[in-house]
């Protein structure tokens, strides 16, 4: 059982590497872009490619998309606005949210900051689905008392506005159609969570979609049709299963959890038939489970077998990397 026990350590170390504190910079090594993304065109940026296990090179999930210069934070995981700032940007033109568990929006708070911070006059522009109003409203109503300690100890210097959200829910379909951009909200399969969904954009005929939390979904891959770039979560599902055989005579309850989170994501394979399925040009994995260290040889680990289905380009996001669709 050679396997089975090079793929129980190769787990065991990747989550020994997400718990422990290791150095950011050490870890890290992506180089972000010096600057930020051109106003021209259609781009993205992962801001986050974790998942809740603490990995200090990987921010909970976000992705940054820039169409003709307008931007578009889709989830706001933790720690994913300080990679908004590693970016060059200190604020967004809109907030999308895809479901409503904490790795995607727990960083809210820190975005309404950051919009105060920055000098920003108006409240920040939010779109999602149902619940997302009551959402925000209560991550608004908890900086409450932060923007008054603000607003007292700066006066004018700090909007009145900044840290609050105007935010417009919707039902799958077109949700924005302005300046030549299109964005497209769809169902996936993220049970028990519901609504759960995705996005496609659409600009100069061009396009990227993001997945969002989900199984693998006939309406995502209907979605996804020919798109430019698709943006999918990712689980190495060989790893785990190797690993459930102990865990579950060590941690039945831990094991028990795995199954269930298995049970709601997409394996890497399943991207690469969902990817062959849609005729997309290029996949970029994101929310990878386990959380791996951003290096080649657990990277190439985790993508192994997709070529076999897939025939595209598939890259193994990190926190920084960006995308022009050309």
């Amino acid at each position: 059982m050679p396997a089975v026990r090079h793929a129980c350590f190769f787990l065991g170390t990747v989550l020994a590497l997400s718990m422990a504190n290791i150095a950011h910079s050490q870890a890290l090594n992506v180089v972000a872009p010096s600057s930020k993304i051109p106003d021209t065109g259609l781009h993205a940026v992962l801001l986050g490619t974790g998942i809740p296990i603490p990995n200090p090179a990987r921010a909970n999930a976000s992705t940054l998309i820039v169409a003709g210069g307008k931007t578009f934070m889709v989830d706001t995981g933790p720690g994913s606005q300080e990679r908004l700032d590693e970016n060059g940007y200190r604020q967004v033109d809109y907030v999308l949210f895809t479901h409503f568990h904490l790795d995607h929006y727990g960083d809210l708070d820190r975005v309404l900051f950051g919009r105060g911070a920055a000098g920003a006059e108006r409240p920040q522009p939010v779109l999602g689905p149902k619940g997302t109003k009551d959402v925000v409203g209560k991550v608004v109503e908890s900086v409450a008392i932060d923007e008054k300690y603000r607003l007292e100890h700066h006066g004018d210097h700090w909007s009145n506005q900044a840290m609050h959200a105007t935010v417009q829910e919707f039902e799958p379909g077109v949700i924005f159609d302005e300046d030549g951009l299109k964005i497209t909200m769809f169902n996936v399969n993220h049970k028990p969570v519901v609504p759960a969904v995705g996005y496609r954009f659409d600009y100069e005929g061009k396009s990227i979609v993001v997945s969002g939390d989900t199984k693998k979904s006939d309406s995502l891959i209907a979605a996804a049709q020919d798109c430019d770039l698709l943006i999918h979560e990712a689980m190495n599902a060989t790893l785990l299963n190797a690993a459930l055989p102990g865990l579950k005579r060590r941690n039945p309850r831990g094991a028990a959890m795995l199954e269930d989170l298995m049970s709601h994501h997409t394996s890497a394979q399943e991207v690469a038939e969902i990817a062959k399925a849609a005729n997309v040009k290029k996949v970029v994995l994101t929310h990878l489970v386990p959380s791996i260290p951003p290096q080649d040889a657990p990277e190439t680990m985790f993508v192994r077998g997709m070529s076999k289905i897939y025939s595209g380009p598939i890259i193994v996001g990190r926190d920084g990397m960006a995308f022009t669709v050309e």
